[in-house]
């Protein structure tokens, strides 16, 4: 009987580890991302990529979902010409219904210089990031997001006359 409830439970395990691969995680956290582009903004589908209890720590500060969309909208952020972001390096350790993924987010945005009108600015960002996604029914979701800034650089990328 025990080996008969064994083999019984096995596609069951099985299904969940099909439904955490590397690929699928990798693009869950890019379609965050696409989410929050100034181009794609769309607060209900950043709701739906991550948990009710969701947390990102970004600029030094602790943000919920609800926290850090009100700064992004209150901000001016959806005033940018463009945020374009780029994830690479990714090391992914998976288990049985989470997974933790640490990548590099090489960022560039183009935004209007706050302290000057008539000029616009490109910023050159690098940071170091690291995810807990878990999953939640047969939905992948974000539960916690960890960002901190390696590099940065801000020019001008153009005067108007």
């Amino acid at each position: 009987m025990k080996k008969l409830l064994v083999f019984l439970l096995i596609p069951l395990f099985s299904f969940s580890q099909e439904q955490l691969t590397g690929e699928k995680i990798i693009d869950h956290i890019n379609e965050f991302f696409s989410a929050l582009n100034i181009k794609n903004y769309n607060k209900e589908l950043l709701r739906q990529k991550v948990t009710s209890d969701f947390i990102i720590f970004e600029m030094g500060e602790r943000f919920s979902l609800d926290e850090f969309t009100n700064f992004i909208e209150s901000s001016g952020f959806l005033e940018w010409e463009s945020t374009n972001w780029v994830l690479s390096d990714f090391i992914v350790s998976i288990d049985v219904s989470s997974a933790h993924v640490s990548y590099l987010n090489t960022g560039t945005f183009i935004y209007p210089n706050p302290y000057k009108e008539g000029v616009t600015l490109k910023e050159d960002k690098k940071w170091l990031e690291s995810v807990y996604i878990v999953l939640e029914g047969e939905e992948l979701k974000i539960k916690f997001l960890q960002s901190d800034d390696i590099y940065s650089k801000i020019s001008v990328l153009r005067k108007s006359s």
